[in-house]
């Protein structure tokens, strides 16, 4: 069997949305004749555990490091709850990605090189693969796959650069630099989904080489993730998974229009930021059920009348649609500026966009009368396994074309 070296910082037991994407991929990549080796760095600092994810990667071998990033300290040397040093950290960590460079979490940078080449030098393995963000995790893959001249596979689940924070003008021309040189060193560079691609062609203009390298790999969901049994909820059941942050104009919207839809119910099974929690916790038809674990998310997900998504600011699809598409829910999206959001719904015809209580009326009117309208497509192309596979077969392609 193969091996790929898999540079990933965010991994389990750490929970939440920077976690999936690949855990699901090395979940399924042994069936399809690559073992993943995975290196990633040891506990840090986090508000969110979920060590059920493990159980994903018991056929992969999995190598912990030190770091100087903030978290791994935090981690190591602060004796308080873990969800208040991770939030803690994480305020922080946005302020030093806008000092260190390319982001917070270069400190990791040296020991992973180190326990990478290690690795190499032992396993031998046949391809590089890195995920980020965060950034440092492309150097580190860029840099160990030219040490041991292996094919290097450019991973971005957010855009770069910066994911969706505008880095400092001083960074700027030093971080598109730095693009260039990760792009060059790539043989294959993938992205979520087509607005980060079209982000990164904009910093790359004229490097049709470059260019070509890029494909689109989306989020999707693991299909053994669904044998759940639904969790029922009162009422007519709207749920939002996930956390609720910096979307306070979309949620005063969406709570004026739910006021107005007295049957309804609106159930948040996530963290929301402090404005938004004062508000939505003093109203009489929302739940607030705080985080739960990964498994749960989907008995809610699957018990839901509907499912509510909003998007974060500047991005394109977040990684919650794709798990609502495979809940087989109907889906509401919420807001006036979700273009690659509602794209994806109207290709799956899996629900509606709306922006006020009218439409949300209506639309609840349209699930009542037939909630199985709107669960119809296949969607094997988001399926964890399928895309497994796919990657398998590019690595496949790369090895055996005599270029690396």
């Amino acid at each position: 069997m193969n091996r790929l070296l898999v540079i990933a910082y965010y991994t389990p037991p750490l929970g939440l949305s920077g976690v999936m994407r690949i855990t699901k991929l090395c979940k399924f990549l042994p069936d399809y004749g690559w073992q993943p080796v995975i290196l990633t760095v040891k506990p840090v600092a986090y508000y969110a555990y979920d060590p059920k994810l493990l159980a994903d990667l018991n056929r992969a071998q999995i190598y912990r490091t030190e770091s100087l990033d903030l978290n791994r300290l935090l981690r190591i040397f602060v004796k308080t709850g873990q969800r208040k040093i991770g939030s803690s950290a994480a305020g922080t960590g946005r302020l030093l990605n806008f000092i260190l460079f390319p982001d917070a979490k270069i400190g990791w940078l040296p020991f992973a090189i180190s326990a990478g080449k290690k690795i190499i030098a032992e396993l031998k393995p046949q391809a590089v693969f890195a995920t980020a963000p965060p950034w440092t995790a492309l150097l580190i893959g860029a840099q160990l796959a030219g040490y041991a001249g292996l094919p290097f596979i450019a991973d971005f689940r957010d855009p770069w650069p910066a994911g969706f924070q505008t880095p400092p003008f001083y960074q700027q021309p030093a971080l598109k630099k730095l693009l260039k040189n990760i792009l060059t060193a790539a043989e294959l560079v993938l992205t979520v989904n087509p607005g980060t691609a079209a982000r990164l062609a904009t910093v790359t203009t004229g490097k049709n080489a470059h260019l070509k390298k890029i494909k689109i790999l989306e989020n999707g969901f693991d299909p053994e993730d669904l044998m759940v049994q639904p969790e029922k909820l009162e009422g007519f059941s709207i749920l939002y998974a996930g956390n609720l942050y910096e979307n306070l104009a979309q949620i005063k919207g969406f709570i004026k229009a739910l006021s107005l839809v007295p049957e309804a119910k609106f159930y948040l099974a996530g963290e929301v930021d402090q404005k938004s929690g004062k508000m939505l916790s003093s109203h009489p038809q929302v739940v607030l059920l705080g985080r739960v674990t990964h498994s749960r998310v989907w008995a809610l997900m699957k018990g839901a009348d509907l499912l509510l998504y909003i998007g974060k600011p500047e991005q394109p699809v977040g990684l919650k649609l794709y798990e609502y598409l495979g809940a087989n829910r109907p889906i509401l999206i919420w807001g006036d500026n979700e273009f690659e959001a509602t794209e994806l719904i109207k290709e799956f015809a899996a629900g509606r966009r709306c922006n006020d209580a009218e439409s949300l009326l209506n639309f609840i009117q349209e699930i009542k009368q037939n909630p199985n309208r709107f669960c119809e497509k296949d969607k094997t192309r988001l399926n964890r396994r399928f895309q497994a596979e796919w990657l398998a077969q590019q690595l496949d392609q790369i090895i055996n074309s005599g270029n690396c």
